[in-house]
C-alpha cells in the first residue's frame, strides 16, 4: 500500500513532460549590461554613479595613510565610538585596526558560535559602525560581493546602522559576468567554498509601508565604499 508520499510523488512524475522545445545553452552568453571603458578611473565613476543613485555614498582614496584617515573621519563624524569589523585581514589597508585603536575606538570582532548570550548580543548592539572589506565589487551596479569564512561574518554587515566597505581598486568589476567568468576560471572557489555568498546593492531599503521608501529598516541605512586606489 503505498503512502500518501508515494502517491504525490507519483503523481508529480506521470505529469512532467521533457523540455523538447527548450534551445540548447548558449555556448556564450551576452552581457546583461555593457562595459565599453574598463579602465579604472571608468569602473570607479560608474560605481561611484550608481551608488549616489542607491543613496549610499562613496569616498575616493589615494594610498593606504588616506584610506585610514577617511575610514576616522567617518567615524568621528557620526560620533561612533564602538564598532563591529571583519578581520583587518581582510581589509586592504595597513595598519587600519592599530589607527582605529588608536582613535580611542573600540573593536568588536563578532563570533557568535562561542556566546550567545543575552549580554554578548547587547554588546553587540550597541556598535554604531560596521567596518567591512568584500570579496568584489560590481561597477555596474554597485553591487558589493561578500563571502562568508573566518574573520569574515555577515554581523558586521547588517547588525550596526552605518556600514563602512574598504576596498581596492583592483577589486572592482565592469559587470557581474566578469566576476562570474574570473570565478570560473578559478574554479568558481569563491563560490564553491564557502557556506553563503551575498549581493549586497546599496543600503538596506524597503517599500513595504505604504508603498514609501524606507532605508535601514532590515540592515544599515548609511553605507560608504572607500575605494583606495
Amino acid at each position: 500500500m503505498s503512502s500518501s508520499r508515494d502517491t504525490i510523488l507519483n503523481k508529480l512524475r506521470s505529469t512532467r513532460r521533457p523540455f523538447e522545445a527548450v534551445a540548447p545553452r548558449p555556448a556564450p552568453y551576452l552581457p546583461a549590461l555593457s562595459a565599453d571603458d574598463i579602465s579604472p578611473e571608468a569602473l570607479i565613476e560608474r560605481f561611484q554613479k550608481a551608488m549616489t543613485a542607491l543613496q549610499g555614498h562613496t569616498i575616493i582614496a589615494h594610498g593606504d595613510a588616506e584610506t585610514r584617515e577617511t575610514v576616522i573621519d567617518l567615524l568621528r563624524r557620526h560620533e561612533v565610538t564602538h564598532i563591529l569589523a571583519w578581520d583587518f585581514a581582510h581589509i586592504p589597508v595597513a595598519d587600519l585596526e592599530s589607527e582605529v585603536r588608536n582613535a580611542g575606538i573600540t573593536i568588536t570582532m563578532p563570533n557568535t558560535h562561542e556566546d550567545h548570550s543575552p549580554e554578548t548580543m547587547q554588546w553587540l548592539g550597541s556598535a554604531g559602525a560596521g567596518l567591512t572589506g568584500a570579496d568584489a565589487a560590481i561597477g555596474a551596479t554597485a553591487t558589493l560581493v561578500l563571502s562568508t569564512g573566518p574573520g569574515k561574518g555577515r554581523i558586521p554587515t547588517v547588525l550596526p546602522p552605518i556600514w563602512i566597505v574598504v576596498i581596492s581598486s583592483e577589486q572592482l568589476f565592469a559587470r557581474m559576468e566578469d566576476w562570474l567568468a574570473q570565478q570560473r576560471s578559478l574554479g568558481l572557489s569563491a563560490v564553491l567554498e564557502h557556506s553563503n555568498v551575498a549581493f549586497v546593492t546599496g543600503p538596506s531599503r524597503t517599500g513595504d509601508i505604504e508603498m514609501q521608501l524606507i532605508l535601514g529598516v532590515h540592515g544599515p541605512g548609511t553605507v560608504y565604499v572607500v575605494i583606495k586606489q
